[in-house]
């Protein structure tokens, strides 16, 4: 293996459990050239990493959506002149994409739509492992042993700087800094607004907290519900970010308070305080990896993981009241 291509997922928690993934393999080949092949709004997870020496985008929604696009793609991959292949994504088009940009060795999981296409595959593992164990599996079963699998994300030193300074000011009016997450990609894992309201004011209150609310653009409007609901004064930075930027505000904070989500994945990858509540997904299953992760979670009667989107109560999430949360981020806080 020479020059290898690894065509990663599309979400950010997903994307930064691969991570440790090229740290293995630069330790199998350390003469081989490593590139990642993801959508532009993960690009921020594998640029600066020192075990990957290109960042490659497809973005299949946008400027290769069309037939045209997709063979000015193939064309300008089959130029990289790769000789093998890691497919964790499961996408159809991405694996046909690298088969016709003439990629000789194509590794992915065994799967009847890419069964002519994939030429080395990989029995899947058994299902109910951690998400993360998936992806890396791949790897393993071709001889890339994951020795840590503690995922990593790279900030350049002026992204940091530039956010430590912004930031210090908060520090001397404050005892601590907690970041807070109210967001996730589906309704059903975000914790009530009010409760996130409840819960920042308290903790302004009680322990003198300065809370940093984040998030995408997309967030935006929970967010706003959140802070409009509250009655002491937060500061925003959502939708005023990009990954970098997030990752060097929560690098600063003494406790990051979220649902499951990417936001959660990349505060545990920078070895921050993160308390991470969970409903209707399995922590044995998605939970984010790191050394100071705590998960906040009631038991109920449902199945979890639970995938019904049109259920109406969401008691998985409910249940967990402001004082359970309130008393943990306190235990925590009091630790730093």
């Amino acid at each position: 293996m020479n020059r290898i291509l690894v065509v990663n997922v599309n979400w950010l928690g997903d994307a930064i459990m691969t991570t440790p993934a090229f740290k293995a393999i630069k330790e199998k080949f350390p003469l081989s050239s490593v590139a990642v092949m993801a959508p532009d709004r993960v690009k921020d997870v594998f640029s600066d990493n020192p075990y990957i020496d290109e960042v490659i985008i497809f973005n299949e929604k946008k400027e290769h959506k069309s037939f045209s696009q997709k063979l000015r793609f193939i064309k300008q991959l089959r130029e990289k002149k790769f000789d093998t292949v890691f497919l964790i994504h499961r996408s159809f088009t991405r694996a046909l994409i690298c088969f016709l940009a003439g990629i000789k060795t194509r590794i992915g999981y065994k799967r009847f739509k890419n069964i002519f296409i994939v030429n080395k595959t990989i029995k899947p593992p058994a299902k109910n492992i951690h998400k993360q164990d998936y992806y890396l599996y791949l790897f393993e079963k071709t001889g890339i042993a994951t020795a840590d699998k503690l995922p990593e994300v790279y900030v350049p030193q002026q992204i940091q700087e530039k956010y430590k300074t912004e930031i210090t000011h908060l520090r001397q009016k404050h005892t601590y800094l907690v970041g807070m997450n109210p967001s996730a990609n589906w309704l059903l894992k975000r914790w009530p607004q009010e409760n996130f309201a409840i819960l920042s004011d308290k903790l302004i209150r009680e322990l003198n907290c300065c809370i940093l609310f984040v998030g995408a653009k997309i967030d935006a409007d929970v967010v706003g519900a959140v802070t409009n609901r509250m009655k002491e004064k937060p500061y925003n930075f959502c939708a005023k970010t990009s990954i970098k930027e997030l990752a060097a505000i929560i690098r600063n904070v003494d406790l990051f308070i979220s649902n499951d989500s990417g936001p959660a994945h990349l505060s545990a990858s920078l070895g921050v305080n993160t308390l991470v509540l969970f409903g209707p997904t399995s922590p044995e299953l998605s939970a984010p990896r790191g050394k100071r992760v705590q998960i906040l979670k009631k038991s109920i009667r449902c199945e979890i993981p639970c995938y019904d989107t049109g259920c109406q109560n969401n008691l998985c999430m409910k249940n967990i009241t402001v004082e359970d949360t309130y008393q943990k981020a306190k235990e925590l806080l009091k630790n730093v």
